[in-house]
């Protein structure tokens, strides 16, 4: 059991663990796609057609496709969805293949808020933030190549991502954190890796002072020949509004019941980061505890995100994930070296001593519990279950 989970990234077993993800979030797509008011399908039909528009990237070029092809809007949203799963699948299958898992790393990549959460909660199955994390995952390669091809993606895809999807502001900080890590960092490449953000700022400009009137609206609406829904009405909203909203329906418990979530995924990565002596060194300047201090910022853009939106068990999804690139990107760039780091060593040494109950509450904490989307809702239970139960209940219903 323990040489199976450890070498887990080196087998075939990694591949269909993906391929299962892959099937399972296109069967469960094909139930959402055609919902009247399903809000990711309402996501990627925002629009330019009513003038310029936060979030309206994709959607602009789905209607010009549409219009050339006459194929269904709704269908083209379901395409597009299954080619940035494919994407996004493929780059967390070549960043994670071969890496060694030790006992610590078990139970960071089989948490049920990582890879396997938006099967169990599909409301955040191929949302936008997919896109930024391939974008990100190919930017960690590149960095690890140290190819400067990397700059291409600050250059080009951040700007054109922003169009897409402006929350990406509240991540874009792991960019420059991993940045700082290259190997032989040059002054030369700082100042270049400054200025390749300007295309990013402008686009952030325009996305800041950008709102939808209602004669925009309505055109938008027209170009899909149905009316609006879900994240449209989203459009001509303000700051103050969606914190009004969210601060209108919160309660202590659902703070409390998320609070723990947070507590349960992220202590982990906060101990090791606390214990680890990685530091940043930026011309004559030594930067201690980084890491620690990366992941506390993560953490603040997390409860940042749920004072603005109500669909917390996405944002802590978002930042969980990012955390989790980030730190096997340190591993794999030499940045960090777990075989000395105290937290390790405890799960190691745990995890040898009492094997039994090591993989049990390693069961325990992947297989019975699940965290929901909406911060009015509870904690779920049993996600694996629930996904195959599911997922039989559509195949018959289609047969």
């Amino acid at each position: 059991m323990e040489n199976f989970f450890n070498n887990f990234l080196r087998t075939n077993y990694f591949k269909f663990y993906l391929i299962f993800i892959f099937l399972f979030s296109v069967l469960f797509l094909s139930q959402k796609f055609l919902y009247p008011t399903d809000w990711t399908t309402s996501e990627w039909l925002i629009n330019y057609q009513g003038g310029f528009v936060r979030r309206g990237l994709v959607g602009e070029i789905l209607l010009n496709i549409h219009n050339l092809s006459d194929v269904t809007l709704r269908y083209l949203v379901f395409y597009f969805e299954i080619l940035i799963l494919l994407i996004f699948l493929f780059l967390i299958f070549k960043f994670f293949q071969n890496v060694y898992l030790n006992q610590f790393l078990i139970f960071l990549f089989f948490c049920p808020i990582f890879l396997i959460y938006p099967l169990a909660e599909n409301e955040v199955l191929v949302r936008k933030e997919y896109l930024l994390l391939s974008i990100y995952i190919l930017y960690l390669k590149l960095l690890l190549k140290n190819s400067y091809s990397f700059f291409l993606i600050i250059l080009i895809l951040l700007p054109i991502m922003n169009l897409i999807w402006d929350g990406m502001i509240f991540y874009i900080f792991f960019f420059i954190f991993s940045f700082f890590c290259k190997k032989n960092l040059k002054k030369r490449e700082i100042i270049y890796f400054i200025f390749s953000f300007s295309p990013y700022l402008i686009s952030l400009f325009f996305v800041i002072i950008s709102k939808s009137d209602p004669v925009g609206f309505e055109k938008m609406c027209i170009s899909l020949n149905e009316n609006c829904f879900g994240a449209m009405f989203a459009l001509d909203k303000t700051l103050l509004w969606n914190i009004e909203y969210v601060t209108s329906r919160f309660k202590l418990e659902y703070l409390f019941t998320y609070l723990v979530i947070i507590i349960l995924c992220f202590t982990p990565i906060m101990l090791h980061s606390y214990f680890d002596d990685f530091k940043i060194r930026i011309g004559s300047y030594y930067f201690k505890k980084i890491l620690l201090k990366l992941n506390l910022l993560l953490i603040f853009s997390v409860f940042l995100f749920m004072l603005i939106g109500y669909d917390w068990g996405r944002w802590i999804n978002i930042g969980y994930s990012f955390s989790i690139l980030n730190l096997f990107f340190l591993i794999k760039n030499s940045n960090i070296d777990l075989y000395n780091n105290k937290i390790s060593l405890y799960f190691d040494k745990f995890s040898i001593n009492n094997s039994k109950i090591f993989y049990f509450l390693f069961f325990c904490y992947t297989f019975t519990w699940n965290m929901k989307v909406i911060m009015t809702d509870d904690i779920g239970s049993i996600p694996y279950y629930r996904i195959i139960a599911k997922s039989i209940k559509i195949i018959s219903s289609y047969i």
